[in-house]
């Protein structure tokens, strides 16, 4: 028993290492690179007029501090056109009144939503809508969630890339850093930076901040594949491709988002993100795979320390125990070096994440195998899930480019769907 318990120590450990193998290329490669090319070309005088799309339905945790970041960027020309599910969205007093208090060079143009389309979800159908009112001079249509909170140089940094001729999509991404260190959250924030790092290598665009120049918008076909698609980002890198454009991951745009979560949200939220992935990238075929890997290794190393326990082989049991633990630290330190360089690129703009206290390292080791768990169930329920319930809309995902919204019913209150329905989802 101790030699099998040998060799599936070293395989478990060889599987954490490439792990971090992964967390590291993300920083050296990815991350403090992109930091470097940023500082080089921050003072380009690139800044064509842009018009930036919100699709709101309900109020997100921080959506007035979203639109006030959006009127005090320091970018010289751009509108904000905001599409509210309908007037009586508790979203539209507030975006009318951050625009009476803040809105002085007229910017924002706040229009409600008309006619949703039964064949994608209803952000999808905000952008269409917003698409056909942006300015005739606008040169770049940028995207941006209801729950980022734009820093004064954010549309200038995700505009700039734009001016090589070989970009079609600037894009970021979001690490969840809440205030309060409840499980959900931190949950989420673990499960997220793993989905990070395989968005950045993969450079899967993400609609949260994403910038796209409005000629290549129209001609690629993507606001026809909104209008059949569930979720934005979905199908704008097959868009692009079609241009023979790449899609730009600048680590610079990565934005932190303070938002809290309950633990029964998680797995509804994670479920939702690996169906999208399902539908839309032709690399969620190495999420099963290793969701697969995962459940093998966790399943296996239960066996053989049960085995090993009732046949009373102890030196085993404790090389199993150890070499989880061991194993458990190295994706510990894969997290931190993804975290270490999230806050360094964060800072170039004067951001930063929490300082950890000891106690909120111990939990996010304890926290680690929950989350590998939970990745391993909730990738096992998105390969099936052919219904999505999204902010009070059920969708059906027949395939692709086939969605059908069940039922469309106007965003009332906060209280007409359940309390977690405006979370940052």
């Amino acid at each position: 028993m101790i030699s099998i318990a040998a060799i599936y120590s070293i395989a478990l450990l060889l599987w954490s290492i490439a792990n971090w193998g992964f967390a590291w290329f993300f920083a050296a490669r990815i991350v403090r690179p992109g930091i470097g090319n940023h500082r080089l070309h921050e003072n380009q005088p690139f800044a064509p007029k842009a018009s930036v799309l919100l699709s709101l339905r309900g109020c997100d945790p921080f959506l007035e501090q979203t639109l006030r970041g959006l009127l005090e960027q320091s970018y010289p020309d751009f509108e904000v056109i905001v599409v509210v599910d309908n007037r009586c969205d508790p979203a539209w007093d507030v975006a009318m009144q951050v625009k009476s208090e803040r809105d002085a060079q007229d910017r924002i143009r706040i229009v409600e939503l008309l006619n949703p389309l039964p064949t994608c979800s209803l952000k999808c159908s905000s952008l269409v809508q917003a698409t056909s009112q942006i300015s005739s001079t606008s040169q770049v249509v940028v995207l941006v969630d209801a729950d980022v909170v734009p820093h004064a140089n954010w549309l200038r940094g995700v505009v700039q890339p734009l001016s090589d001729p070989k970009v079609g999509v600037v894009t970021g991404n979001q690490w969840f850093d809440p205030r309060r260190r409840d499980t959900g959250s931190v949950l989420r924030s673990l499960w997220n930076s793993g989905a990070l790092v395989a968005t950045a290598i993969n450079a899967n665009p993400w609609a949260g901040t994403c910038a796209i120049r409005t000629a290549d918008l129209l001609s690629s076909g993507l606001v026809d594949d909104w209008k059949t698609s569930v979720v934005d980002d979905g199908p704008i890198k097959a868009a692009m491709t079609r241009l023979g454009l790449r899609v730009h991951f600048d680590p610079n745009l990565i934005m932190v988002n303070r938002d809290q979560c309950t633990t029964a949200f998680v797995g509804r939220y994670v479920t939702r993100m690996l169906t999208w992935s399902r539908v839309y990238e032709p690399t969620f075929a190495g999420t099963v795979v290793h969701a697969a890997a995962l459940a093998l290794f966790t399943a296996g190393w239960l066996l053989f320390l049960i085995a090993a326990i009732c046949w009373g082989d102890w030196p085993a049991a404790a090389l199993l125990t150890s070499s989880m633990l061991i194993a458990n630290g190295c994706m510990f330190l894969s997290w931190r070096t993804v975290r270490v360089a999230v806050g360094e690129a964060v800072a170039t703009r004067g951001d930063s994440l929490h300082r950890m206290s000891w106690s909120e390292a111990a939990q996010v080791f304890a926290l680690l195998p929950v989350c590998q768990l939970t990745h391993v169930f909730c990738t096992i329920k998105a390969i099936w899930v052919r219904q999505v319930n999204w902010r009070g809309i059920t969708y059906r995902l027949h395939s692709q480019r086939r969605v059908e919204m069940v039922a469309y019913r106007p965003y009332v209150d906060n209280q007409q769907v359940p309390s977690e329905a405006n979370l940052s989802v």
